[in-house]
């Protein structure tokens, strides 16, 4: 009897992505291989599955861990965060990016398999950023014109958007890594989710040591930063994620 593979699916399923090609066509009928047909192959397979989405959040949680014990011995802790925390506005600064954060983890995670069907978690990012966007808009609206651009402009927006990038950059990496041994149907999704996902965690790691407590700064720049780095796992899970 034949042992059992250690490979994991997402391998699998570019094995056999790569031998239809090599063939020219499936192995029934000679056709093209589409993705659907991949999907329904690999949902058959024999093959024990890694245990992907528990590495998921262990290998983030692990470069996140070590990232933020880097970045606050390098930046510091603001030394009112106590008090900072129990005022209303500038918790908002950690709720907000963890409102972010957690659900589009757990949609990353759905989406490292490819029997993946329906995410509600996939729709509450999306509502806390539009929740984030109109506040920012009512603020906007009711900051006087000669106040506007300093409050956005804040003091400390290029260290802000430098440090929510650099805490991302390892435990995206070891994200993506370990989502290779996933199969996802939707690759650029779920790197886009898991980019999410690193950007609003680093970004609440980043609150520990920022003082910029103007709605208009935090709103701005910190879904900057979310977004870039969510702009990046959405480019390495098109191309790192794909079968």
């Amino acid at each position: 009897m034949r042992a059992p593979s250690r490979a994991g699916p997402g391998r699998v399923a570019r094995g056999i992505a790569s031998r239809a090609q090599a063939a020219g066509g499936d192995p029934e009928g000679g056709r093209a291989v589409k993705t659907d047909q991949l999907i329904a192959i690999l949902a058959g397979d024999t093959v024990m599955p890694h245990r992907v989405v528990p590495r998921v959040f262990g290998f983030t949680a692990a470069g996140l861990a070590l990232t933020a014990m880097i970045a606050l011995t390098i930046l510091g802790v603001r030394g009112d965060l106590m008090q900072a925390m129990s005022g209303p506005v500038t918790m908002m600064k950690w709720l907000l990016p963890l409102g972010v954060a957690l659900p589009a983890l757990a949609a990353a995670a759905k989406l490292t398999s490819p029997q993946t069907r329906r995410i509600p978690a996939l729709w509450i990012a999306p509502a806390v950023g539009v929740v984030a966007v109109a506040w920012l808009l009512q603020i906007v609206v009711a900051t006087p014109a000669p106040e506007l651009l300093p409050a956005v402009l804040g003091s400390s927006r290029q260290a802000c958007l430098i440090s929510i990038i650099s805490i991302s950059i390892v435990p995206l990496a070891l994200a993506i890594r370990v989502m290779r041994d996933g199969a996802s149907p939707a690759p650029m999704h779920c790197g886009a989710c898991i980019g999410l996902a690193v950007g609003g965690l680093s970004t609440a790691i980043y609150t520990l040591h920022c003082t910029e407590d103007a709605p208009l700064f935090f709103l701005t720049w910190y879904g900057l930063g979310i977004l870039i780095v969510a702009g990046i796992g959405a480019l390495a899970g098109r191309y790192l994620l794909r079968w």
